[in-house]
């Protein structure tokens, strides 16, 4: 057979590479569940979980836990990051800042005399920040890779069912508080979801390249991600008497 070219090695080998990736994208499998967390292991899990104990209690001579003791609650460490996974989903539930502070934040705001159009802006904002910030969240989006396996998947539905139940009445409050509805046919968890999946999308986009995101307007407080946002909030609500929310500021 004639020699191999380098630049045909290099096609080989790039095509071989991403057989696997596409292969790897739809498998399942206690490899596919341990893919985010193969940095964690268990017996640093349990140097750290004993740390925690004696600053707890103050006692620098409490018991050590052992990965012995930790097989008897997981038999295998796949069991372990299963429930690593919802314990993840969990704490990921939880609305920031929270709902009484975001209630709070929304009739302040509108006893201070700001625009919704103007406070949908700021808030997603910050939504936006927190999530770039958050080191977790960058967990989790390494979690969609394994979503075909029925145990990720499982987590990440624990998870957006909570987040959701609270995001929800949150958005209930906000509507509530600003004289809205939501307009037919659409509900609030139609708002919920498709804010999120915005949010999700535009952080993945912000990590390549910030500047994408830019305000095209040039104002500090605002961006293209909020502006999109702004523009679905408009779409589907409406003001309680049935009239648009009007221009965007």
């Amino acid at each position: 057979m004639p020699r191999r070219q380098p630049a045909q090695t290099r096609d080989l080998m790039l095509r071989a590479a991403t057989d696997l990736i596409r292969e790897r994208a739809q498998s399942v499998g206690d490899d596919v569940v341990a893919s985010a967390l193969a940095h964690v292991r268990l017996t640093q899990v349990a140097a750290r979980a004993t740390e925690i104990v004696r600053a707890e209690t103050g006692d620098e001579k409490a018991k050590a836990i052992t990965t012995g003791a930790i097989y008897q609650l997981w038999p295998s460490q796949a069991d372990f990051q299963v429930d690593l996974l919802f314990h993840v989903a969990d704490v990921q539930s939880v609305l920031v800042p929270g709902l009484p502070e975001s209630l709070r934040r929304f009739r302040e705001a509108k006893a201070a005399g700001v625009p919704l159009e103007r406070l949908v802006l700021r808030i997603m904002e910050d939504v936006h920040r927190h999530y770039r910030e958050d080191p977790m969240y960058r967990v989790e989006l390494s979690f969609l890779i394994g979503a075909v396996d029925a145990r990720v998947r499982a987590a990440l539905s624990h998870r957006q069912e909570a987040f959701y139940a609270s995001v929800d009445e949150a958005y209930e409050g906000l509507l509530e508080v600003y004289g809205r509805r939501m307009r037919p046919p659409f509900e609030v968890r139609d708002l919920s979801r498709v804010i999120a999946a915005q949010i999700a999308g535009s952080v993945v986009t912000w990590y390549a390249d910030p500047a994408l995101l830019d305000d095209p307007l040039g104002e500090e407080d605002a961006s293209l991600m909020s502006r999109a946002i702004l523009a679905i909030f408009e779409r589907f609500t409406e003001l309680a008497d049935g009239d648009d929310l009007g221009g965007s500021g």
